[in-house]
């Protein structure tokens, strides 16, 4: 995609009548998004747009000024990224209706190393919030990519946890990124400062909407290769998320809660339904197979200390760069220099976004 063409998937993403089916035609039928924002009312009637889009986008195009919202997205450190670029989300892309643009705060980890999606109640227990916070905290250590969508609850308790456990976490918004609230900017910035990332498809200054929950909600189990409810009321949206996982053939994970809790009436009835039952962390990371023993080829001798200390901290589970400076005493300079030479020797190897695992 050329860069010029940016700034009109940003004005087409203005009009909230276009939706991620809306989007994909208009992708598919018109050479350019720039073609696509001025095409007549016959054009997008030709490109499959229903009467009523058509319609409501003519009437709303003079008041979008697609160069006005690259600036603005530009002036605030937020990134926009489209559905053919290589730093879109890999299995984002395979759900049924994947949106067609992402404003992206922070840094999108690599899709290589596994995310899971945990989400709750807003109202949630004591109980609940350290279920959360205890998972969370050991699923990050052991390099998985907590996603959730900031909502107060369960959602921040395992943001909050990946982050204390040096881990990284991935914000999904049912607003737009310069419609956050206090506490919301203050969690925000921590998951961005930490190398996670704040993301939403929404335009910058949409409100959040009840009917943008479900939208969300389907992004949040779209990227992540499985869902973790840990409380959940009978009708909630984390059963939408949960249920948005299983039509994108992910696994769904629930933890159950004590029976005569409102809150855990969602979870309970998961597992009744098939759900898989986590009592610990270890049950995830056995069913998504992710290897956290720490480990070396053998016969091979670590040639410096340095080595040593970064190969027992690397495994088969992608570790990025910046988390090895963390939890070493190592400089970034040493670190980068001892990666490269250890993946010269056959012994580690980069998978992109500097993230390593060992071979």
């Amino acid at each position: 995609m050329s860069s010029t063409d940016l700034p009109y998937w940003l004005a087409l993403n203005e009009n909230p009548k276009f939706g991620p089916q809306a989007f994909k035609k208009l992708s598919d039928h018109f050479p350019s998004m720039k073609e696509a924002f001025f095409a007549s009312k016959d054009e997008l009637r030709e490109a499959g747009i229903a009467e009523s889009q058509t319609e409501y986008f003519i009437n709303l195009r003079e008041q979008i000024h697609p160069e006005r919202l690259l600036e603005e997205a530009t002036r605030n450190n937020f990134k926009a990224i489209t559905i053919h670029d290589d730093s879109y989300p890999t299995l984002l892309k395979e759900i049924y209706d994947p949106p067609g643009l992402l404003y992206v705060a922070g840094y999108l980890p690599t899709s290589e190393v596994t995310h899971l999606a945990v989400v709750g109640s807003r109202k949630a227990t004591n109980y609940g919030l350290q279920n959360a916070h205890a998972l969370s905290s050991e699923l990050a250590a052991a390099g998985v990519v907590i996603v959730s969508g900031l909502a107060y609850g369960i959602d921040e308790a395992a943001h909050m946890a990946a982050l204390e456990a040096d881990g990284l976490t991935v914000a999904v918004l049912a607003c737009g990124l310069l419609k956050l609230d206090s506490r919301q900017r203050y969690v925000a910035k921590k998951i961005i400062d930490a190398g996670g990332a704040v993301i939403s498809e929404f335009p910058l200054h949409s409100p959040s909407l009840n009917h943008y929950f479900p939208y969300r909600n389907r992004i949040i189990s779209g990227m992540s290769h499985g869902t973790l409810v840990v409380e959940a009321a009978e009708q909630s949206g984390s059963l939408i998320t949960a249920r948005a996982a299983l039509e994108q053939n992910r696994d769904v994970f629930a933890v159950p809660g004590l029976i005569h809790t409102p809150t855990a009436k969602g979870t309970n009835n998961l597992i009744k339904m098939g759900a898989h039952v986590v009592t610990e962390a270890k049950d995830i990371l056995d069913l998504l197979q992710i290897d956290t023993r720490p480990a070396q080829k053998k016969g091979y001798k670590p040639a410096s200390q340095d080595e040593e200390i970064i190969l027992q901290l690397l495994s088969k589970t992608p570790i990025h760069i910046n988390e090895l400076i963390r939890k070493t005493d190592l400089n970034s300079a040493s670190i980068a220099s001892n990666l490269a030479i250890l993946e010269v020797k056959g012994h580690v190897q980069q998978i992109g976004g500097m993230y390593y695992i060992l071979l």
